[in-house]
């Protein structure tokens, strides 16, 4: 009675997902279809695409019945889209997954119960698979419950692709703001220092590699560039000193990200790790 008490309840929350998309036709179904078959029944799919050339328009027509909101006209870039999809939103809880990610069966009814379950959460999130263009898991994206200011020198302490967040955290943050390559670092990190999070121990969604992904396709060093541009502007009048100098910060980030991982027995993350270092002496080698 009880279960069915708080299933009851969770249902009463709305649960909006904005989906951005540009020519990504042949992922675009797959990330519809993870949240048209999810356990939960009040859910708002919006979806914002930019004037694609390929097959996308087809595919959200084929689905319109169960998408909420969509369009298809030209925008500026992702982050204009984000914009345009989250101010149709209406959900008390609110993400977004790219149209070339998508999201792990049966979550969101357990998102949402700890929503219902914990009113003072504003912010749950979870742990992320990488898939290749085939959906073949690739590795595991490991996280770990928060800790500002420590987060944000630990690389990125959560992904969008398996993160939902109350309308009120949102508004507090003031959305998206920063104009550069990745201003969804910078929405994340404000969302971190401002939320009560809830760390769930599972993965949640699925982040793909492909060769035309922004974080996959040769950019990771304006990426790793725009980290450090972004943490400045939140650490006020430390800012103004070196990289060097928060180097023992950083150590600790990660000395506290590794004890974080052993408790919670995720032992293949560090065997992931040794994984990757035998394949780069592999390399060298060669």
């Amino acid at each position: 009675m009880v279960e069915k008490t708080v299933m009851a309840m969770s249902e009463s929350l709305k649960l909006s997902i904005v989906t951005p998309s540009y020519n990504h036709g042949r992922f675009l179904e797959k990330s519809i279809l993870s949240v048209i078959n999810q356990d939960y029944s009040s859910v708002e799919h919006i979806v914002i695409d930019g004037a694609s050339q390929d097959n996308s328009v087809q595919i959200i027509r084929k689905h319109s019945a169960n998408i909420a909101y969509w369009v298809s006209e030209p925008d500026e870039d992702l982050r204009f889209a984000l914009q345009k999809g989250f101010s149709h939103a209406t959900g008390d809880v609110m993400a977004w997954q790219n149209a070339d990610d998508y999201y792990e069966p049966h979550i969101f009814r357990e998102v949402m119960d700890i929503f219902c379950k914990y009113p003072e959460v504003d912010l749950v999130y979870g742990n992320v698979n990488i898939v290749d263009e085939n959906n073949k898991m690739l590795e595991k994206l490991f996280h770990i419950p928060l800790c500002y200011p420590l987060d944000i020198f630990g690389g990125m302490p959560l992904q969008s692709q398996a993160a939902f967040f109350r309308r009120t955290l949102w508004e507090k943050v003031g959305g998206i703001q920063f104009h550069e390559l990745n201003y969804d670092v910078d929405l994340i990190f404000r969302m971190v220092k401002f939320s009560n999070s809830y760390f769930l121990h599972r993965a949640i969604g699925n982040y793909r590699n492909h060769s035309n992904s922004l974080s996959f396709s040769g950019q990771s060093d304006k990426l790793q560039k725009d980290f450090w541009v972004i943490r400045r502007r939140f650490l006020g009048k430390w800012g103004k000193f070196s990289d060097a100098f928060f180097a023992p910060v950083v150590v600790l980030a990660k000395i506290r990200r590794y004890l974080w991982l052993m408790f919670l027995g995720d032992w293949e993350y560090f065997l992931q790790q040794t994984q990757k270092i035998l394949r780069r002496m592999e390399r060298t080698k060669l």
